[in-house]
């Protein structure tokens, strides 16, 4: 299968939000930061019924296993454990599947993935979009609009910003991936279906945000944000992701992921809550996936690994 039709089928049948995760481009960009990317096509009765974007991995002592971000991707309800050829002697098969993926014999491990999101409908008028919104949301832009502040997209240069997202990283309390990783994404993912790129928000040569995006296909992804400490008053964020939408709207792109929110029930202690806060301003609609199963191939050498697992989150 070529990239073409391996990108066809991801769009056709690939889940609400994630399908980037499992396109040719990403497959290519995950090579080039040190992953085994190895893509598998699923078939019965000569038909293609589902793809598998697997990132091969070696856990000293236990084996090896594969990981299939947001996936794998299947045409038709089907239960993953019947393919059984997938596992090729494996220790497990991590997998993020939508829920039309049956799972026999699959263990719930910690998602990796973000299992809950929210998804604004771009195909709506810009005032009805700006309807949606919260009012305080409606406010914020207003606010960074009379500030003059200025929005630039599509920018590759990763060096200016990432001081910002250490900053962004211990205020909020996640981890990041090392430096190279974004700069090799937004560098390398600039043609093809799945494009990634740097949006910032400035004012007065002050840099005040800064959004990593994903495109492929009819949706646009919010990977990854960060903010300034200072000047939070210019509402920087707000407007740069008002215009981020404004601007895939007017490409014709239907769908504007929030990409991670903290479950609906969660608590105002949640790790999320602030800035699921902040996203459920902008308004939309709220999804939810199983999250990340780890299918089980040799049960006994599993258990030890799992015990292994909890020892070192304990220490």
């Amino acid at each position: 299968m070529n990239q073409l039709q391996w990108n066809q089928f991801v769009l056709a049948h690939g889940p609400a939000s994630g399908s980037f995760l499992h396109s040719w481009e990403w497959g290519e960009f995950q090579k080039a930061v040190g992953e085994h990317v190895r893509r598998e096509v699923i078939t019965h009765e000569d038909k293609t019924i589902g793809l598998a974007q697997w990132l091969d991995r070696t856990l000293p002592l236990f084996g090896t296993y594969s990981f299939c971000p947001k996936g794998p991707v299947f045409s038709q309800a089907t239960d993953l454990f019947q393919w059984k050829r997938l596992f090729q002697n494996q220790l497990f098969l991590r997998v993020e599947p939508e829920k039309q993926v049956l799972m026999s014999q699959a263990h719930k491990s910690i998602d990796l993935d973000p299992a809950h999101t929210l998804l604004t409908d771009l195909t709506q008028s810009e005032e009805s979009l700006m309807f949606g919104m919260h009012p305080k949301t409606r406010y914020n832009i207003r606010v960074a609009q009379k500030h003059g502040v200025q929005i630039h997209t599509h920018t590759t240069d990763f060096e200016m910003v990432w001081n910002m997202f250490e900053q962004t990283s211990t205020r909020g309390q996640f981890r990041l991936h090392a430096k190279n990783y974004y700069r090799q994404m937004v560098q390398l993912l600039h043609t093809g279906e799945c494009q990634a790129f740097l949006a910032l928000a400035t004012h007065q040569n002050l840099l005040l945000a800064a959004n990593i995006m994903i495109d492929f296909g009819s949706t646009r992804t919010y990977l990854h944000g960060a903010s300034s400490n200072e000047y939070r008053n210019l509402m920087g964020p707000y407007l740069l992701h008002w215009e981020l939408m404004k601007q895939a709207k007017q490409k014709g792109m239907e769908t504007y992921d929030w990409w991670g929110m903290a479950p609906p029930a969660a608590t105002g202690d949640h790790p999320w809550a602030g800035i699921s806060r902040f996203k459920r301003g902008f308004g939309g609609t709220e999804c939810q996936s199983p999250g990340t199963y780890d299918v089980i191939g040799k049960p006994m050498r599993y258990y030890f690994y799992q015990l292994a697992r909890r020892f070192r989150r304990m220490i």
